[in-house]
């Protein structure tokens, strides 16, 4: 009997016997080896594995520093972009000016 191995992002999993790999949540690109191999495949080319795995199914969706909400369905607040954030900062920086200038010229006319 086979013993598979399973490469899951960047950990191996294994090994599982065929009807163990019916319990595993693989797709027809997920690395898989066993003995006799040379070098892991893609599960999609196991004869063996075809009655196992889905008929089709779609890529797994990779999100890059995703934080889950915390409850509910709600997505995610959306965070300010680059430009937002540089627009509002320069914002922020102007108006302190003006109101510093006027504080000085303020100050100015009280004193003569």
């Amino acid at each position: 009997m086979k013993k598979y191995y399973l490469f899951v992002g960047a950990r191996q999993y294994g090994p599982f016997s065929r009807a163990e790999l019916k319990n595993q949540a693989i797709h027809r690109d997920t690395p898989v080896w066993y003995e006799g191999l040379n070098e892991w495949v893609k599960a999609g080319t196991v004869d063996d594995l075809q009655g196992i795995l889905p008929a089709a199914c779609p890529p797994p969706f990779v999100v890059a520093n995703y934080a889950a909400p915390q409850a509910g369905n709600s997505l995610p607040e959306r965070k300010a972009s680059l430009l937002q954030r540089r627009f509002r900062n320069r914002l922020t920086f102007f108006v302190s000016l003006l109101a510093l200038g006027l504080l000085i010229l303020a100050i100015l006319l009280m004193a003569s």
